[in-house]
């Protein structure tokens, strides 16, 4: 279990620190709307993942390819609307509106609400989680059970969701201190910097996607 614990830890450690949609939008978030906008972001996969490691395990892997590609389409097209939506932001509000929104409405159940779907329906239809759970993930889980039974794979999902969403909710942690010292200018290029992420990325995606379905 000591060896399933170690190679998700190392698997979390690399995904937690790749740049992706839900990396970007939990930066964009926290810079928005504070700590627990981002930290909720962080927290997406506990929700998702489950459903996307069973649907890698035993459907995605027999799926043709243009079945993913129409996924990047898809995420991509809300990973660029949410970027645009973040580069508005900052184009419209300066550090002391931010700061307003950030203390009253933006900390509304409501607005907490909001924002966990859209991590969550970020993280559903970004394709890498599929593609990871159903290549080498999903590989080092069966084989880890195969070897140490259900505490070998719960070691491993520990591990890896360990890295995986701490390291994002100490970004977000990180980034929330740093907003306060932040003025209005700088505020605005740092938030129209992570939305200007969040576009490349879902780019990034359609042009993946545009290739598995039209190649």
């Amino acid at each position: 279990m000591l060896a399933a614990l170690v190679i998700g830890i190392s698997y979390g450690f690399a995904a937690g620190i790749s740049p992706g949609p839900t990396l970007a939008l939990a930066i964009a978030q926290t810079m928005q709307r504070g700590w627990r906008a981002g930290s909720l972001v962080a927290l997406a996969p506990l929700l998702t993942d489950a459903p996307i490691i069973l649907l890698a395990l035993f459907v995605v892997r027999l799926l043709p390819a243009a079945t993913l590609g129409w996924m990047e389409l898809l995420g991509g097209g809300f990973v660029i609307y949410l970027g645009a939506e973040t580069v508005r932001a900052a184009l419209k509000h300066g550090l002391s509106q931010a700061a307003a929104e950030s203390a009253a409405p933006a900390d509304s159940r409501a607005r907490l609400r909001h924002v966990l779907g859209q991590a969550v329906l970020t993280n559903l239809l970004n394709p890498h989680p599929y593609l990871f759970w159903s290549i080498a993930g999903g590989h080092v889980l069966l084989q880890s059970v195969e070897r140490a039974g259900i505490g070998g794979g719960a070691s491993f999902l520990l591990g890896f969701y360990s890295l995986l969403v701490g390291l994002k909710l100490l970004l977000t942690v990180a980034v929330n201190l740093s907003r306060r010292w932040l003025d209005g200018r700088l505020y605005r290029g740092l938030l129209g910097g992570s939305g200007l992420l969040l576009c490349g990325l879902g780019i990034s995606l359609v042009l993946s996607g545009g290739q598995r379905v039209f190649a």
